[in-house]
């Protein structure tokens, strides 16, 4: 997805921000709590400041933390960078002695003195600076009387050992401005509101966007779904997007069996001016009662696709892993996280699901779904490593495989599809990936984690052996997934290169990616080149700046090639401006030469229907690609 799922092009990555936490027995009946409170009518150089009364300290010496990192992001982005004056004092208003730990981490002296903390919060929107940007959906804009994006591990922290307990926030707003977000307001003031959780992960998975209101609410099933849209120049409405996303979300409601897991649902919204991000993406990070989108602003026409096809992903995160989720999730550790094995389920499930519902429901032709499928198995065969197990992927993918993450939503639906063909297949059409998940999160829920380890023993033990020996085998091992063995259950053809009487123009078949720090197009590969590819002389590592003139980005190369493409004649000339490191290190720009070519279109990784399917593939066919809700209930 280059969009952080999201970057489809892009990706990085949709994104999951799904930390639950519920607190202890003892922890409910204590009234200690956390009182924050967060003003946004004083507001100063785009600062923002955070007033806390924090709960009883009961030793000498306390430290207060802000998250390194927040689930779904899988980059390290150390949020304490942006607090300044950091201050604890007594009741009597008498500073205590404070020493910074880390860049995250502030160790206060006399802690069963403290009585309040005070600090300024910066906004990462803003911060041009630094290289270690953070991926907008992830972080805070501050724009006095405007707009605000609050994700809440931004702006509150918690002390060690103490993130199980209610979270009490107060947030002070002109009169004007609305707060959009999954939680309720529990304050009938025209200028301040007032949020409660029951954890530090419960408030960080829920943020705030505050603005001159522009919302819609859709309902689906027993849910309200909240569409709220920050759009400075008015290109882009709440309504126009709640209108787009009806239809996608009825049908994923009667997929999801018509009752949901949750009662309110929201889709914060943040269009930007500038033509693209610090971070040089765009798109989506998802929490378990809404997500976050950030975009370039353009004409709603243009934005409403992708939008409707993000958020078809983040929405089914009401399932997994809210309701569904390791023990390393449950227990989230902000600043130094255990990852767990299961990101094919969490992401890969839930990119499968936002797929099928739509050729279920009539979204998509069946054909037109074989061909989102073959462009995930293409894109995992061509950009990832087939041969780490995802399990592997999925527990380091904050070091080693860091660069592999965005096979979850390549690799990772196909296992869910493989899932669902087999589990039809063995149980005769009776029981399929939604009847797992349901089982599953009949026995975990919202409440508790399961076992990293013992996930796939829990999978054999609701369904059959042969599942087992299929996670053993494609998900926790090196091997390739049987697709032709897959796809042949359900009467379609695969084959791993077709031919077409189609052809199409050419960059030189050159495998790119994208440079996260200057926003540009990357060769990576120069193993397939063609003619025009091999006249141009591309070589790794060289970056696109324009093509015959026309600057060309991560974010915009798709419109700038289908323009090139649309425009262009046999023969005519070819100029690819390129930076190209020096033997020193030192970038320099290039001019690359050729000329418009057509080459003939080579079909990868072919999906078609059998047109001599027996009775069973049809049977099971039909199955797969229709609604089967009714069995299912999520809670």
């Amino acid at each position: 997805m280059n969009n952080r799922y999201c970057y489809l092009l892009y990706i990085a990555f949709t994104v999951l921000v799904f930390g639950i936490s519920i607190p202890t027995p003892a922890q409910s009946k204590s009234k200690d709590s956390y009182k924050f409170t967060i003003d946004l009518v004083k507001v100063t150089d785009d600062k923002v400041k955070v007033d806390l009364q924090p709960p009883a300290i009961d030793k000498s010496e306390i430290t207060y933390h802000f998250p390194k990192i927040v689930p779904g992001t899988y980059s390290e982005d150390d949020y304490g960078r942006y607090i300044e004056q950091f201050k604890a004092f007594d009741k009597k208003g008498d500073t205590l002695p404070v020493a910074k730990s880390d860049v995250n981490s502030w160790t206060i002296s006399n802690a069963k003195k403290l009585h309040r903390i005070s600090y300024l919060v910066n906004d990462s929107y803003d911060d041009g600076l630094t290289k270690q940007v953070i991926f907008e959906p992830a972080g805070s804009n501050i724009q006095k009387d405007t707009n605000y994006v609050i994700n809440n591990h931004c702006f509150l922290g918690y002390f060690d050992n103490m993130k199980n307990m209610p979270y009490e926030v107060t947030i002070l707003h002109p009169a004007n401005m609305y707060g959009s977000t999954a939680l309720n307001d529990l304050d009938s003031s025209p200028t301040s509101d007032r949020f409660v959780t029951e954890s530090y992960n419960r408030i960080v998975d829920n943020p705030f966007m505050y603005d001159i209101p522009d919302t819609a609410t859709i309902r689906v099933g027993n849910s309200e779904v909240l569409i709220s849209v920050y759009s400075p120049t008015h290109k882009v409405s709440a309504a126009f997007l709640a209108e787009k996303l009806s239809t996608l979300l009825q049908a994923q409601g009667k997929y999801l069996g018509g009752k949901l897991p949750v009662e309110k649902y929201a889709f914060i919204i943040y269009l930007d001016t500038k033509p693209f991000s610090y971070s040089h993406g765009e798109g989506a990070l998802e929490h378990s009662y809404c997500s976050v989108y950030y975009y370039p602003e353009r004409p709603a026409d243009k934005l409403g696709p992708e939008f409707v096809d993000h958020a078809a992903h983040e929405f089914f995160h009401i399932i997994t892993p809210l309701t569904i989720h390791s023990d390393e999730i449950q227990n989230f550790d902000f600043n130094s996280p255990k990852m767990s094995r299961h990101l094919w389920l969490y992401e890969g499930s839930t990119e499968y699901h936002a797929q099928l519902v739509q050729v279920q429901y009539g979204l998509m032709t069946p054909d037109e779904f074989l061909n989102v499928l073959s462009k995930k198995i293409a894109q995992s065969k061509a950009f990832y490593n087939d041969t780490v197990p995802i399990t592997t992927m999925s527990a380091q993918v904050l070091g080693k495989y860091k660069q592999q993450f965005g096979n979850v939503y390549q690799k990772g639906a196909i296992i869910n599809m493989c899932l669902d063909i087999k589990l039809l297949q063995l149980s005769h059409g009776k029981y399929g990936i939604m009847n797992l998940i349901n089982d599953l999160s009949k026995k975990y829920g919202k409440q508790k984690g399961f076992e990293d380890s013992a996930l796939f023993s829990e999978i054999e033990r609701l369904t059959f052996p042969e599942i087992r020996q299929f996670l053993d085998t494609y998900v926790g091992g090196p091997n390739p997934l049987p697709l032709q063995e897959i796809f042949n259950i359900v009467g379609v053809r695969y084959e791993k290169e077709g031919d077409s009487k189609d052809s199409s123009f050419s960059l030189g078949r050159v495998a790119t990616n994208y440079n996260v720090n200057t926003g540009r197009v990357v060769v990576v590969s120069d193993t397939g080149l063609n003619w025009v590819g091999k006249q141009l002389g591309y070589q790794i590592g060289d970056e696109w700046v324009s093509i015959n003139g026309k600057e060309i980005t991560s974010t915009n190369q798709r419109s700038v090639i289908n323009e090139l493409y649309k425009n262009a004649k046999v023969g005519d000339s070819l100029v690819v401006k390129v930076m190209r490191k020096e033997a020193s290190g030192d970038p320099r720009p290039i001019y690359l030469r050729s000329t418009m070519q057509k080459f003939p279109v080579r079909r990868l990784h072919v999906l078609t229907f059998m047109d001599n399917a027996n009775e069973e593939q049809l049977k099971l066919r039909n199955i797969w690609l229709s609604p089967r809700s009714g069995d299912i209930s999520f809670h």
